[in-house]
């Protein structure tokens, strides 16, 4: 099962690596940290310890890995490749896992790559203010923002399989994350509990603590877990 897996993963990694939208969306999630973190720091306001810089980039780079995760599976839907996949590959829990492992090592060499960019902007761009660098923040935030950044997409994978379609799921899982949780979070202290309020706590502390690192994490893989295991049943029962 192992071998068949790693087979999947394999192909599913070359079909990504054909998608011009997918080399775009890496591309772009790199050349904004660059933007983002670049006008952060040349910001008169803005912090002058390159890793505050970049964590403040974080909630932008996140539209990047979603995006990864719905192309990953919303495209075979798309041009209904999904037919020809499923005739090569009859085993669906196989597929899936295959779409997952392939969208796992490209968020996570996205992340790594543009969190290591923003970084480095930041550095520079303060060098070029003659601004005095201080000491970094812990680097394990750095480390929780790329966990992040990838956990999060996957809830763009479950939610491609469920709708089988890129626009509706970017749309849902966009707007959970980036419209619904800071609205409910004004409203009501049970939004820390959305996806992206809880997971963000890997990376930004919260001034009030209820959750800590661990448990908004574990909170983030529940909502992981219950999408995806509902997105694993439907693609196992229904028809292509």
């Amino acid at each position: 099962m192992i071998r068949a897996y790693g087979r999947a993963a394999a192909t599913e990694l070359a079909k990504l690596s054909g998608l011009p939208a997918v080399l775009a969306t890496v591309l772009g999630t790199i050349g904004a940290a660059m933007v983002i973190t670049g006008a952060l720091a040349v910001s008169p306001v803005g912090a002058d310890e390159p890793v505050a810089v970049v964590l403040q980039a974080v909630p932008y780079l996140q539209a990047g890995t979603i995006s990864l995760g719905v192309l990953a599976v919303g495209t075979e839907y798309t041009d209904g490749q999904i037919h020809t996949t499923l005739r090569c590959v009859p085993d669906r829990l196989t597929v899936l896992a295959g779409k997952t492992l392939a969208y796992l090592a490209w968020a996570t060499g996205t992340a790594v790559a543009a969190l290591a960019t923003g970084l480095l902007t930041t550095r520079v761009t303060l060098a070029t203010r003659d601004v005095p660098v201080v000491t970094d923040g812990p680097p394990e935030n750095i480390v929780g923002a790329a966990v992040y950044l990838v956990l999060i997409g996957l809830l763009g994978v479950a939610l491609a399989t469920l709708t089988r379609a890129v626009v509706p799921a970017l749309v849902v899982t966009l707007s959970l994350i980036l419209v619904v949780s800071p609205a409910l979070d004004a409203i009501t202290p049970h939004a820390r509990y959305l996806p992206g309020r809880a997971g963000g706590l890997l990376y930004l502390p919260d001034p009030a603590p209820v959750l800590t690192p661990t448990t908004g994490l574990l909170v983030l893989l529940g909502w992981v877990v219950v999408t995806g295991g509902g997105a694993v049943a439907a693609f196992r029962r229904r028809d292509a």
